[in-house]
């Protein structure tokens, strides 16, 4: 493998179309340096697109485009010797055995026997894969398969891994194990995941919020959660459901779920009362013994933000 290029990505108006569809509608986005970044949004916002046009799998347009140094625009056949790329789908040889699989991809980056041992073993040995290096990939089981495909795109060493929801559908044990491999890799290798789970995104160091194929706020957890303009309260008493549903009826309240405890309430900023007003309403509601409030969380935090991506959605 060549010398290690700068790691960082920017783009200024990144689209991709697919006949008259547009997947991507200008994407701005800069990030630079070792991290893990979460791309996240609703489904067809255009995250799985993005993906693929950053390992340079899509001819894309822009005003400017670059992955590592690399052109996005241009010829990427460099870039993809520096990058790692594990699809929602997976993509390795079904017929051959996990060690196989490892040493096809070894052979793409000319690294010799003793080097792919070195590199995979380690890898092998933390995800559990260890014992099973004979065994067919189409006999593993889907964590098995996607722990695998993991493995397969750090085996390189890449600068850049592009993770589309890597965690989806596995197991608790094989989730914890991937997500402890993505966070051992965020100093020193730029790491992209979309996800949609709430602790995977608070656990990233910045988060790219797509919408409609753009990219509509971008920052740390709590820089989002601090831009959001949602204030979160938690109302407790004798029947949370009748407490959330009487909530829903204040002209200032956005959102209300109810748990066996307590019913949780979000206010957008802009529209709410006095912090004494919001109180003293609450507290009147059916059944209420105590009105707190608490930090807006990130899943209060998405839903404020996938409101102000939608032109003439309430506030």
């Amino acid at each position: 493998m060549s010398e290690r290029p700068p790691i960082a990505i920017r783009c200024r108006g990144l689209v991709k179309t697919f006949g008259r569809r547009r997947a991507l509608a200008g994407i701005d986005l800069d990030v630079t340096g070792p991290q893990v970044l979460g791309v996240i949004g609703p489904d067809g916002a255009g995250k799985t697109t993005l993906l693929r046009a950053l390992v340079g799998l899509l001819e894309v347009e822009a005003a400017e485009a670059t992955v590592l140094g690399y052109d996005l625009t241009g010829d990427v056949v460099g870039l993809k010797a520096h990058v790692g790329y594990v699809p929602q789908a997976f993509s390795l040889h079904r017929d051959l055995s996990v060690m196989e699989n490892l040493r096809f991809t070894a052979r793409l980056h000319r690294l010799a026997e003793d080097e792919l041992r070195a590199r995979a073993q380690p890898l092998l040995e933390r995800t559990g894969l260890a014992p099973f290096v004979e065994r067919p990939a189409s006999a593993l089981s889907g964590g098995m398969k996607q722990k695998l495909a993991i493995v397969n795109a750090l085996m390189p060493r890449p600068s850049l891994i592009v993770l589309d929801e890597p965690t989806a559908g596995v197991d608790v044990v094989a989730r914890a194990e991937i997500l402890a491999i993505l966070d051992s890799r965020r100093h020193d290798t730029l790491v992209v995941v979309s996800t949609s789970y709430l602790d995977e995104m608070t656990a990233c160091d910045r988060i790219a919020y797509l919408h409609d194929g753009r990219v509509v706020a971008a920052g740390t957890p709590d820089e989002l959660r601090a831009g959001a303009g949602v204030e979160l309260y938690r109302a407790w008493g004798d029947d949370p459901h009748v407490i959330a549903r009487a909530a829903r009826e204040l002209a200032w309240v956005a959102e209300t779920q109810a748990s066996s405890e307590m019913a949780r309430i979000e206010v957008p900023v802009a529209t709410m009362p006095e912090a004494a007003v919001v109180r003293r309403a609450l507290g009147a509601l059916p059944g209420v013994r105590l009105v707190e409030r608490a930090a807006a969380d990130m899943e209060a935090t998405l839903r404020a933000l996938a409101r102000a991506a939608v032109p003439g959605a309430a506030a």
